[in-house]
């Protein structure tokens, strides 16, 4: 059977990039990646409206004890470029927080708006992919291997700076997936996947989760 995997996310392009990273470290052609917050798959457009505050949102309602129940996995991704709106700050007594520490505090707001008794019933059940700026971040090492690989700002931008040569660019809005897919086709194993995610803590936290799968 089919192993049933179900994205909450900030939105579209997210799923793009999170839909191909699964697709390509299990190398399963039979894997089942459902589209849970925004449902991409419906042709009602209001169920297609994402961002943070949906996410959670959904985690926090009955709708999350749903999901659980009827994916083997639910991943839930939200970025921290905004983590300030959404309580997690970057600064404390007078000292920045580290990418670990900022992750980790995202992680503590999410598993507080599914609910203690939730999380512990279903805890093996939830992958987090708290993407640190940006899920875009993750996909820097795809373009630059100085630096820039572990940039954790402005990735958007930056990485538009290297596609423009290729004659496109992502869309920073999170809406519209054509060019995100483009940039994904690099992704071709788990190999690649296992290598460039060591250049970002969250995503290399992300693929060791997946790897206890």
């Amino acid at each position: 059977m089919a192993m049933v995997l179900g994205l909450i996310t900030e939105g579209p392009t997210d799923q793009v990039v999170l839909r191909h990273l699964l697709s390509r470290y299990f190398s399963d052609p039979d894997i089942d990646i459902r589209p849970v917050q925004p449902n991409t798959d419906s042709t009602d457009a209001a169920d297609h409206f994402g961002g943070w505050k949906n996410v959670l949102n959904y985690c926090s309602s009955a709708d999350m004890v749903a999901a659980l129940e009827a994916n083997d996995y639910v991943i839930v991704q939200i970025d921290t470029d905004v983590c300030e709106e959404y309580g997690v700050k970057r600064r404390e007594h007078d000292n920045d927080l580290t990418d670990v520490q900022i992750v980790e505090k995202a992680k503590a707001v999410i598993i507080a708006k599914i609910g203690g008794e939730l999380f512990d019933r279903f805890n093996n059940k939830i992958v987090f992919a708290i993407s640190h700026d940006s899920i875009e971040c993750w996909l820097l090492p795809l373009y630059y291997t100085d630096k820039t690989k572990s940039k954790t700002t402005n990735c958007c931008d930056t990485l538009n700076q290297e596609l423009r040569k290729e004659g496109f660019t992502i869309d920073c809005g999170g809406k519209k997936v054509l060019y995100h897919q483009k940039v994904c086709k690099k992704i071709r194993s788990r190999a690649l996947i296992e290598s460039i995610s060591v250049h970002n803590h969250s995503f290399h936290q992300f693929i060791q989760r997946l790897a206890s799968i």
